[in-house]
């Protein structure tokens, strides 16, 4: 047998071929020639440089530059999840992925697309997120199958760039009832109302619609709640509002009413919690009562220029939820009687710019404005109403239109009868004691002068001595003790007897609790004992400062003080009141600046010296320059 090297030529030709295929097996093994897989380590590795969009719960993934879809993806593995592809196929076939039932984000960028034919994407009961681009710049003609998304109910995202959408099968959008997300850039529509003709009644889970780089105002729905700004809201003149059942806040606006459309079907969103309707017409529609029927959860209502010619009850029988309504309207306006009466939620009516009519059948609202009280109108006395072509002062037009003699007189006397209350209860509040001083002085004056006259009468030629004594006999006491309850125990138990019982002389002490007559008022016993009596003694404490019936007792005394001009009065401190406390009660500080007062002495030693000269000061009338002060 022949040799190579020594060794056998059948044995050098087995070596040689295991090598070789050895080395085939490494190149095939690391030589991708379209597509690339990617776990999560070697993407950390490669600091995340891959160009396609990767979530960071989506592993593994691929990326492929595919020419034939069908061949080319037999490199991807089986369980990727994330998968990005940029195709230069013409086609995507029926089934082209259904080799990857993991898939859940799909990324297509295929600039040479022609056609995708119907059930591509079956087989992908994971897939949440598709992306399809089919031009980087514009859009571009490519057919659609009918069912293209067939097998995608449970996809939640979904991105089309550079699709002429025109054209396209109003059947497309069927199969996805749970997109939450839908965004649609540079689709070749300049109509609205042909985007939402697209989406099936069912899709009632879409939060978030976007149309980017188009001439479609973008639309922006968050948490059911959908604004639009577009001049043609409408699929085959049908308010396309129907198709967001669930909605809680809907605003749109209308630069131009240019189509008559029929705006009942805002009656079908149960769920709307506010509504702002800006420059439509609703002068157009044959039913307007129709329109706001079943929002029982409506809350918040903007009417901006809708051109009602008149509002009813009827329109809002059923907004009991309603809190707030606010309106501007261009064009005249009639507000017929009663229209708030259906809104028992209604707190507040804000007129933005309101032109009433100048007729006596808005006068209702001033009525109903001033008497309202749960709900606030808000910036009525800004309002015009048209007159002859003028616009005239809504409040002042109504009021001398429509206000009758008689409604004029009803309120001339209602305000003359809440004037006269607030004066009494202010008169009653700060003058109450005034006037029974006031009173009682002037009864008492009359009572002196009236006996004096019959005296004289009586007595004829007496001697002006006798008459002295005669008048002298009317004083009964020789000082009129004023008190308070809780000084009582004292007043008995030490004033009292060192006055009356011990000590020359022995005084006539007037007290309340003991001499008062019986059966006769309050009022008149404090009058009667301070005019019967020389002087009024005042014991005055913290007590007797917060005493009504005190309060009296000093007024009393003291306007016999002032009328008489005699020193009458005799202040004992029986409390130690400080200057800060006293400066509250005005009459007594003054009279404590003008006259000298008795201080209760705390130590026993000095009480003895305290009765002798409180019993002097009584006796003789005067208070001597020694009292504390």
């Amino acid at each position: 047998m022949s040799s190579v090297c020594g060794l056998p030529v059948g044995k050098l030709f087995t070596i040689l071929l295991l090598v070789t295929l050895s080395l085939w097996g490494k190149l095939s093994a690391y030589i991708a020639r379209h597509c690339e897989n990617f776990d999560e380590e070697q993407l950390t590795d490669m600091g995340n440089t891959v160009p396609c969009w990767h979530g960071p719960d989506l592993w593994p993934y691929a990326e492929c530059n595919v020419t034939n879809l069908e061949k080319d993806l037999t490199e991807v593995k089986p369980g990727v999840k994330t998968l990005c592809i940029l195709q230069n196929d013409l086609i995507i076939h029926h089934g082209a992925f259904s080799r990857f039932p993991s898939l859940k984000h799909l990324h297509i960028s295929g600039f040479h697309i022609k056609r995708v034919e119907s059930g591509a994407f079956t087989g992908l009961p994971n897939l949440t997120s598709l992306f399809l681009q089919f031009h980087d710049a514009t859009w571009r003609d490519v057919s659609l199958d009918p069912g293209v998304f067939e097998g995608l109910e449970h996809l939640e995202g979904l991105d089309i760039s550079g699709l002429k959408l025109p054209g396209v099968s109003n059947e497309i959008f069927k199969p996805l009832l749970g997109l939450a997300n839908l965004h649609l850039q540079r689709i070749g529509s300049t109509d609205l109302g042909e985007v939402f003709c697209l989406f099936p009644t069912g899709m009632s889970k879409l939060h978030n619609l976007t149309l980017d780089e188009s001439q479609i105002t973008a639309i922006k729905n968050q948490v059911k709640e959908l604004k639009v700004d577009s001049e043609r809201f409408a699929c085959k003149n049908r308010f396309m509002v129907r198709n967001f059942p669930n909605l809680e806040s809907f605003e749109y606006y209308t630069h131009i009413d240019k189509v008559s459309l029929r705006y009942d079907g805002i009656s079908t969103l149960r769920h709307l919690k506010r509504l702002k309707l800006t420059n439509l017409n609703f002068a157009k529609q044959t039913n307007p009562e129709m329109i706001f029927q079943n929002l029982s959860k409506l809350q918040i209502l903007v009417l901006s220029n809708c051109r009602f010619t008149f509002l009813t009850k009827s329109m809002f029988q059923n907004l009991t939820a309603l809190r707030v309504l606010r309106l501007y309207s261009a064009s005249p306006l009639l507000l017929l009687e009663g229209v708030f009466d259906t809104l028992p939620s209604l707190t507040i009516v804000v007129f933005d710019k309101v032109d009433f009519r100048c007729d006596c059948k808005n006068s209702w609202l001033l009525t109903w404005a001033e008497r309202s009280i749960q709900t606030q109108v808000i910036y009525l006395q800004r309002q015009e109403c048209v007159w002859h072509y003028r616009k005239l002062n809504f409040l002042s037009t109504m009021e001398r239109l429509c206000q009758t003699d008689v409604e004029y007189l009803c309120y001339l006397g209602t305000a003359l009868t809440i004037s006269l209350l607030m004066a009494t209860a202010l008169g009653y509040n700060f003058g109450r004691w005034p006037f029974l001083v006031l009173f009682f002085r002037g009864r008492g004056w009359l009572e002196r002068r009236i006996g004096q006259r019959r005296r004289r009468k009586r007595r004829g030629g007496l001697l002006y001595e006798d008459v002295e004594e005669e008048e002298e006999e009317e004083v009964q006491f020789d000082a009129f003790v004023s008190f308070s309850s809780q000084d009582e125990a004292w007043v008995l138990g030490e004033l009292a007897p060192r006055l009356e019982e011990q000590g020359e002389p022995r005084l006539r002490l007037c007290l309340h609790n003991r001499d008062f007559e019986v059966g006769k008022g309050i009022v008149d016993n404090i009058a009667e004992s301070i005019y019967k009596s020389r002087r009024t003694v005042c014991v005055l404490s913290r007590c007797y400062l917060r005493s009504d019936w005190c309060s009296l007792e000093l007024r009393m005394a003291t306007h016999r003080l002032l009328a008489e001009h005699k020193h009458r009065l005799i202040l004992i401190f029986f409390d130690r009141i400080s200057p800060f406390e006293l400066s509250a009660f005005h009459r007594l500080a003054k009279l404590v600046r003008m006259r000298t007062y008795l201080d209760w002495p705390q130590d026993e030693a000095e009480r003895v010296q305290f009765w002798e000269r409180l019993r002097r000061n009584i006796a003789e009338g005067e208070v001597d320059a020694a009292g504390g002060s």
